[in-house]
């Protein structure tokens, strides 16, 4: 007589759990599959759904097919076996139709029209243009990060980058998709070069999507280029933003890779609308051959400038790669338009003037938003802002939830006219665009901070903060706006906050070290910059402490420290600054430090070097450093022949921004003339336009010095009691400003009130007690305490 064995004894023996074990694997592997043929041939998305269920109503039989034959050793078939067969098939059958909704019964919901015909009016030729725009709520945002070149071949490191650029410049001309790469951000490729990635390539999908999550896009690009034998194979994958889930990976293999190249593109562009359940756009497609360029040579040579700008920062060598494009094809409408932005970043506006205009010839190879914008460009250039800022308006219309568009037009508005009610205008229709309000609700703030308005500009960071309570960037922003209105305890404790959240940036610890000069501790201060310089891991993030650090040493009257920080600071912004922007910032501090350091000489040398090295119409930007200089020198006529030609230059070119320095000037003037009321006008003018510039949103340092000449003027009429409460706010915010302070003990003692005059030189003494010897107001602090001194003994 057999014995009977334990149930999961038998099990183990006819080895069951193994058999079910391998069974589920290959579920698995089938459901994996059926999705992956579903994503690349014409096979229904319920596949999978079919082989899944199926496979698992075979799971009874499976198991009593492991009973009757799992054990080893020769067994034979038994009747029950092979009358469960058809039993399980209609189990099967049962569960599909229980369970899945047959292909014929599914209902699908009509790809919804996104796009309609606006009609505007050309700013250029004033005829009526019709344009294909998306719907309310339409517009798909894609962000794309370069691929990665697998094939072992260094030749084709630039495919890295132009199969990424060709898709999205492909993807662009659809108007319901829009699409950002590295190439178009600048904060994408600082972000990304600020993890490590140099050369901007490489980068793990979790920073890819995380970067796509705070542009607030709905998908996300990356991609390979593979090599099979002498083929090459380009692949890109499309991600979900909101979930990570991969949507669709496509490739394509051809030898022509432009035709490749097209496919994908083509593709991405099917399954971002099929996805978003949108018809196609009316615009037709066409080949990349056509929009960009058929010849390979002149594309390559064209993303080679792109890098060499954007991650190399070599302008000049950017401009000589796209002249041999250009030479290649002379219809490489992309190469002019980077040529417009590389000859402005160099200053030579008469070669960008050109390139717009080549560029505009060729208008009909770029999308409408490239287009719009080599028109805004053009007008820009030629110094027509107000047909530049209409360009920008009809962008506007034609795509009102563009975040671009409206941050563009909204820059401009506050930029070029400091029209700042229409920038809040563009801002709150921005802010209703955004799931988080960051940048409609920071520029929201900022312009109540230039309308002079705190408790607005709070109001809008307070609910930012709420909005984002982990991240640093509204407590910075509030740091700034406390400071404008001297509420320095409260910014400290906005940087205090700031600094818990901020493990790989500098940017709170930078505001608490200054704010340690404020209260003071200069030498503590400036430590503390010495050790975020080391700590710093980004150029800008050196420079930035270099600025501080730079201000910090003016202000205390160390010229000479300063003068070597500002060389500094050029050293390290060579990277990542144009040729252009390094000049107006550097080399003309650079002349000013000079000059207040009594090397005049040496002062007129480096404009003269600067005027060389500036193309027309920068050098003539250059004179305001020229009328500095004679200000400083009290040579009043020179600064008004100076002036006159500046403000020619100004008038031509539309620069309203710098009326704030020419009033200034005229003030001073006026004062010199001995002509008080007229002066103060003009002051109270020039603070009002320095209180609306976005200059005051970066360095409160022009306004203050704005506010102090009218203090001296003030002085100079003999109107000493109003001179302290017009410099308050001036030493609120900036305790280190010690002309103003000097300028405030000089009018206590007119007043007669001598002890409050001799302790505010005490501060200034202490201020400026490791000033260089060249620094002219040691002279006017020396008289002041003597005269003091003099009181005292009487």
């Amino acid at each position: 007589m057999a014995e009977n064995k334990p149930f999961l004894t038998e099990l183990l023996e006819r080895r069951i759990p193994q058999i079910l074990g391998m069974y589920i694997a290959a579920v698995w592997l089938a459901v994996e599959m059926a999705d992956w043929m579903s994503e690349r041939f014409d096979v229904p998305a319920q596949f999978s759904s079919y082989v899944f269920v199926i496979m698992i109503s075979f799971l009874p039989l499976v198991a009593l097919l492991g009973w009757g034959h799992g054990r080893p050793g020769k067994d034979k078939w038994t009747q029950k076996q092979i009358m469960f067969i058809p039993f399980n098939a209609i189990l099967a059958y049962f569960a599909v139709v229980t369970f899945i909704k047959p292909f014929d019964q599914t209902v699908e919901q009509p790809a919804q029209q996104a796009t309609e015909i606006m009609t505007l009016t050309d700013v250029q030729t004033g005829t009526a243009v019709k344009y294909e725009v998306a719907k309310s709520g339409m517009n798909q945002k894609v962000t794309g990060f370069f691929w990665e070149n697998t094939t072992g071949d260094e030749s084709l490191d630039w495919l890295s980058y132009g199969s990424m650029w060709m898709v999205a410049k492909d993807l662009m001309r659809n108007p319901v998709i829009s699409i950002k790469t590295p190439y178009e951000s600048g904060n994408m490729m600082r972000n990304i070069q600020s993890k490590g990635f140099d050369r901007a390539v490489g980068t793990p999908l979790s920073l890819n999507l995380d970067i796509s999550s705070d542009r607030e896009s709905q998908w996300m690009i990356s991609g390979r280029i593979l090599k099979d034998g002498s083929e090459l194979t380009f692949e890109a994958s499309l991600y979900d933003v909101l979930t990570g889930a991969l949507v669709t990976t496509i490739t394509s293999t051809n030898a022509d890779w432009l035709i490749a190249l097209d496919v994908v593109a083509e593709k991405l562009g099917q399954v971002i609308l099929k996805q978003a359940n949108i018809s196609p756009s009316i615009i037709p497609d066409r080949p990349l051959s056509e929009h960009i360029s058929d010849k390979l040579p002149a594309i390559k040579l064209m993303i080679t400038a792109l890098n060499a700008v954007n991650i190399d920062n070599d302008f000049n060598a950017g401009i000589e790669y796209l002249k041999q494009a250009v030479e290649k094809d002379q219809q490489l409408a992309e190469a002019y338009m980077l040529m417009v932005d590389f000859y402005r970043g160099i200053g030579d506006f008469e070669q960008a003037k050109a390139a717009a205009e080549a560029a505009l010839r060729l208008d009909y190879k770029l999308s409408q938003e490239s287009s719009l914008k080599i028109k805004a460009n053009h007008y820009a250039i030629t110094g027509d802002n107000a047909k530049a800022i209409k360009v920008l308006e009809n962008w506007v219309k034609l795509s009102p939830e563009s975040a671009d568009a409206l941050q563009a037009l909204g820059a401009n508005y506050l930029i070029v006219g400091n029209r700042l009610d229409d920038a809040l205008n563009v801002y709150e229709k921005l802010s209703e665009l955004q799931k988080t309000d960051t940048t409609a609700l920071v520029n929201t703030a900022r312009i109540y901070r230039l309308k002079d308005n705190y408790e607005k500009a709070k109001d809008a960071l307070l609910l930012l903060k709420k909005q984002l309570p982990e991240k640093p960037g509204p407590l910075l922003e509030l740091a700034a706006t406390n400071i404008q209105f001297g509420y320095l305890a409260a910014a400290r404790e906005n940087y205090e906050e700031a600094s818990l959240m901020s493990f790989d940036s500098i940017s709170a610890d930078l505001g608490l070290a200054q704010l340690a000069a404020y209260d003071g501790d200069i030498a503590g201060s400036l430590q503390a910059l010495e050790d975020l310089m080391q700590k710093a891991q980004t150029d800008p993030a050196k420079v930035s402490v270099l600025e501080a650090k730079e201000s910090i040493l003016y202000l205390s009257g160390r010229l000479q420290e300063a003068l070597e920080v500002v060389k500094q600071m050029r050293q390290y912004s060579a990277s990542y600054l144009s040729p252009l922007q390094q000049t107006l910032m550097f080399g003309a501090k650079e002349a000013s430090y000079l000059a207040y350091l009594q090397q005049d000489e040496d002062a007129w040398k480096r404009i003269e070097e600067l005027k060389e090295n500036t193309k027309p119409p920068f050098d003539q930007v250059i004179n305001m450093v020229s009328i500095n200089i004679y200000v400083l020198k009290d040579e009043s006529e020179r600064a008004a022949e100076a002036l006159t030609g500046f403000m020619e230059f100004i008038k031509t070119h539309q620069w309203d921004f710098y009326n704030q320095f020419v009033l200034s000037t005229q003030a001073y003037l006026a004062r010199t003339a001995g002509d008080y009321e007229a002066a103060i006008r003009l002051h109270d003018e020039a603070i009002t336009e320095s209180k609306q510039s976005f200059i005051t949103l970066n360095s409160l340092a022009a306004l203050d010095e704005m506010i102090y000449e009218k203090a001296a003027t003030l002085f100079a009429q003999g109107e000493y009691g109003a001179i302290p409460k017009t410099l308050e706010d001036v030493l609120k915010r900036n305790p280190l400003h010690g002309r103003a302070w000097l300028l405030k003990a000089k009018a206590l003692v007119e007043l007669g009130q001598t002890e409050q005059a001799g302790q505010v030189l005490l501060k200034v003494k202490k201020l400026w007690s490791q000033a260089d010897s060249q620094f002219s107001h040691l002279a006017d602090l020396a008289e002041l305490e003597a005269k003091i001194n003099s009181v005292a003994v009487q």
